[in-house]
């Protein structure tokens, strides 16, 4: 399993309100899918189908029938795990469900890990972290926060040996954070700074923490999708849209149309890699490929 997939499965599985039992037996379903479905497995480990368009068919293909934290864990999975390594890593995140629901406190962090692959876990685990924050102004307070963290220790040779002695156990660490951060900062900024020390490599706490400044600032960016369509799309339709397509990608999204008569009817979207083709022109297209087979 790639580390950046761990940091994130890690994140979900820590997360409030979660049924961990519930997530291990919907994800477990799903592994059973990959195995006895040819063409799910085919169209989801065909290295040549863009990452985004199989995440796509895995938030299509799910819906409502599991529950938020499966839909988004493999929806990840699907998009930023090897093709061919993703049946492999569906069960190994079905382990890590089980191990949460057998003890809720249980380390998912995994092994000791060079800086490369601590800094992807990190990545993987602000990824999720920052999905569940409500807006940009929360993902700010996040940046802030962990900005302030960063000249603090800094600033005190002492606090940063207390944080990344590794010969204190972590639990003890962890309650001098907490007592540092007790009302100032946000649940979001208490969850990535425990996790910085959860997840080991802890002799640059001051690089960590601004390296998370500078992904709390990426995060701000929403996501632009371009849609096409014949006629100018009502306001209504076009908030409907971005939620649509904001559950696909696990962004916000900002829609922008462009009115195309080319298209004849329904809609082409683009957002990223992601491109949907939804558009009467295509069904016309292969139609008539259809008839010159046939004819």
């Amino acid at each position: 399993m790639r580390d950046l997939v761990r940091g994130y499965a890690t994140a979900v599985l820590d997360g409030v309100g979660l049924d961990a039992g519930t997530v291990a037996s919907e994800l477990g379903a799903f592994g059973a899918a990959l195995v006895h479905f040819d063409a799910l497995r085919q169209a989801l480990t065909d290295a040549t189908v863009a990452p985004a368009s199989r995440r796509a068919v895995v938030v299509d293909l799910l819906g409502d029938r599991a529950s938020p934290q499966t839909v988004a864990l493999l929806g990840f999975t699907a998009h930023y795990e090897h093709a061919s390594e993703l049946a492999p890593s569906v069960a190994t995140l079905v382990g890590l469900a089980e191990q949460v629901a057998a003890a809720p406190e249980a380390d998912l962090v995994g092994p000791p890990a060079g800086r490369s692959a601590a800094r992807e876990r990190l990545r993987g685990y602000a990824e999720r972290v920052f999905e569940e924050l409500v807006d940009d102004a929360a993902v700010d307070r996040v940046g802030d926060e962990m900005f302030t963290l960063s000249r603090l220790l800094e600033e005190s040779e002492r606090l940063r040996h207390v944080l990344a002695d590794a010969d204190v156990p972590y639990h003890a660490r962890a309650a001098v954070l907490e007592d540092l951060l007790a009302g100032r900062a946000a649940p979001a900024t208490v969850r990535l700074a425990r996790y910085v020390l959860r997840n080991g490599r802890t002799r640059d706490l001051v690089g960590t923490f601004e390296w998370l400044v500078e992904l709390a600032a990426r995060e701000r960016g929403m996501r632009l999708a371009e849609v096409r369509s014949a006629v100018e799309l009502e306001t209504g339709e076009i908030a409907r849209l971005a939620t649509a397509l904001g559950r696909l990608v696990a962004r916000r999204v900002t829609v922008r149309v462009v009115v195309d008569s080319s298209v004849v009817g329904g809609l082409l979207v683009s957002v990223g890699d992601l491109v949907i083709d939804g558009t009467v022109r295509l069904r016309l297209e292969r139609l008539r490929d259809a008839l010159a087979l046939s004819s």
